[in-house]
């Protein structure tokens, strides 16, 4: 798993902390990174509609309170285009019997494995994440 998770959810903790609209660098430099992965996962949060930007105005901020944004659906966002908490090999050799079989059968434990994820991460808040602070 990469860090993109673990990351949007700091710059959505971030943004629920400042009052006014915050910029991708601002961001980048709590996270220390650059501002182009902080654009990247902007883009998703935006598209998700959980974080907004408007034209005329710089920065990024929450679509809505903290307390209504939970971690699943950011988990979803980023990982969207993956579909599991990790990645199937493919290509496997169909000739072998374990080949021909262990795709499918991982995409179904990760499929279980994902909506467990999922369920427990609903379970928290951007909200929630800064109480514990």
């Amino acid at each position: 798993m990469n860090t993109q998770f673990s990351v949007s959810i700091h710059i959505l903790t971030l943004l629920a902390t400042e009052k006014e609209p915050v910029s991708s660098q601002y961001i980048a430099d709590s996270i220390n990174s650059n501002a182009t992965l902080v654009r990247k996962l902007c883009r998703y949060l935006r598209n998700g509609q959980i974080i907004q930007s408007s034209q005329g105005i710089s920065g990024y901020r929450l679509a809505r309170p903290a307390s209504e944004i939970n971690l699943g659906d950011v988990y979803q966002l980023i990982f969207a285009e993956t579909s599991h908490f990790a990645k199937i090999h493919k290509d496997t050799n169909p000739q072998c019997y374990v080949g021909k079989h262990i795709s499918q059968t991982l995409d179904s434990i990760f499929n279980e494995v994902d909506e467990t994820i999922i369920n427990k991460l609903n379970t928290y808040t951007i909200q929630g994440v800064i109480e514990r602070f």
